[in-house]
């Protein structure tokens, strides 16, 4: 697979051609769709699962489709109409929920989804959410699991590790629905996620307290015939700033929260009173995290971006640039392969030489290795148990998973090295200059 540019021609990854192509025609500025126009049939059939799996296809569904194969955008419209329809058991599935912890005496607020509209997506009805996030002090965590154990949440694979997690197991509703292949059925049972924190410390080393001041700041929203509580708008982008920097540590693939937050920047760019306030309400080393995803969101989306957020990127110290320089395209390649390039973005950040080196450790770590019964479940939905033909097939097909595993963890782990060697790491220093 070769290097593709990506966004604004500044970063490039290695990411499969036709993915490149449908990126370059979400762009938000010189968006360019020629490249897509000259897929075959079969190229599509490949790129259309990978959209899915990158959140991306909602998104392209709504830009220009002319000139594409009439399939193409049956299928993508189609993804649409289900996607509204599942919207409806959201809000429904919502408002259950949010009467639960009432009951409970239980304040919360509610994160991404839905909240995302209308400034970092343009409606709830076209955003996919597969489950409601609800942030609860910690101390009242035990009665927000049991306010939805009482209308039938259950925690869905509870022996995972949840150590790095910052939300409780994941709850779900066990029940007749079955997983059909529908990335967008609209019967799909929303679960919920309980978070007792907004940015771990202790995880990622790095201290962040005031983050704590965004619970106090906290306001009731409203959408639709929907009512809420909501993160304030300046705290709102905070998070979802923070929410893409932990997922490029951790080797996830935060492209479509990048293309919500290049939404909102560019939907924000000439705005001068968000801005005036947004310096005012968070310190200069909580907007420098912040500048990591605005930097990523302008290269990939080529958003437009105001002169506050322009001057907090230019002002990231010179490792952080060269990070974003050499591995700022690593976050993309996570759809189709692992990468560790987000732990030496950690590392750099991390504050003490102890942090650093457990970064570095977990870096070079191969990983966990999945059962058999867990391959099975990769193909199935949280709230349904995997079929017996998905068992036998996963022990049958478990040596070749193996020796991928065993050559992904390989590839990655030389890779990881040799950036950390063009990037000078482990250095004795911090990324961060004196607040």
């Amino acid at each position: 697979m070769r290097t593709q540019a990506i966004g604004n021609g500044s970063l490039r990854a290695r990411i499969p051609a036709p993915f490149a192509a449908a990126m370059r025609a979400l762009q938000l500025q010189g968006a360019d769709t020629a490249e897509l126009s000259s897929l075959r049939n079969e190229e599509w059939r490949e790129l259309l699962p990978m959209m899915d799996h990158a959140h991306l296809a909602l998104p392209f569904a709504q830009q220009d489709l002319s000139g594409l194969p009439n399939w193409v955008g049956e299928h993508l419209g189609n993804n649409l109409v289900d996607t509204a329809r599942h919207w409806e058991r959201v809000r429904a599935a919502y408002r259950e929920a949010a009467a639960a912890l009432d009951a409970y005496g239980v304040e919360y607020v509610v994160l991404k989804g839905f909240t995302q509209a209308p400034d970092f997506a343009p409606r709830p009805e076209l955003r996919w959410q597969g489950d409601i996030d609800f942030y609860v002090p910690r101390e009242h965590i035990p009665a927000a699991v049991r306010a939805f154990q009482e209308i039938e949440y259950a925690s869905c694979h509870a022996e995972e590790d949840y150590r790095d997690a910052d939300h409780v197991p994941t709850l779900v509703r066990f029940g007749a629905w079955k997983w059909n292949g529908n990335v967008y059925d609209p019967e799909v049972p929303p679960a919920v996620e309980v978070h007792f924190c907004l940015w771990n410390d202790s995880v990622y080393s790095i201290a962040l307290p005031e983050i704590e001041e965004f619970w106090d700041r906290r306001r009731f929203r409203r959408l639709g015939d929907l009512t809420f509580p909501a993160l304030h708008p300046v705290d709102h982008l905070g998070y979802l700033a923070l929410h893409i920097v932990r997922g490029v540590f951790s080797a996830e693939s935060p492209v479509h929260h990048d293309r919500e937050l290049a939404t909102f920047l560019h939907g924000r760019a000439f705005d001068d009173a968000f801005w005036k306030e947004w310096t005012a309400m968070h310190s200069p080393r909580l907007r420098r995290m912040q500048a990591l995803a605005f930097s990523l969101a302008a290269a990939w989306f080529s958003c437009n971006q105001h002169g506050a957020v322009k001057a907090e990127i230019d002002s990231l110290d010179p490792p952080l640039r060269s990070w974003i320089e050499t591995c700022g395209g690593a976050p993309l390649e996570n759809l189709f392969r692992r990468t560790r390039e987000g732990r030496l973005l950690q590392s750099l950040l991390a504050e003490s030489p102890e942090a650093r080196r457990k970064i570095m450790a977990t870096a070079l770590a191969t990983g966990r290795i999945a059962r058999p019964a867990k391959v099975a479940s990769f193909e199935t939905h949280p709230s349904t148990t995997p079929a017996r033909s998905n068992l036998i097939s996963s022990y049958l097909e478990y040596p070749a998973y193996l020796l991928s595993r065993i050559w992904m963890n390989g590839t990655a782990i030389l890779r990881f090295l040799a950036h950390a060697s063009l990037l000078h790491l482990p250095r004795r220093h911090t990324a961060w200059s004196e607040d």
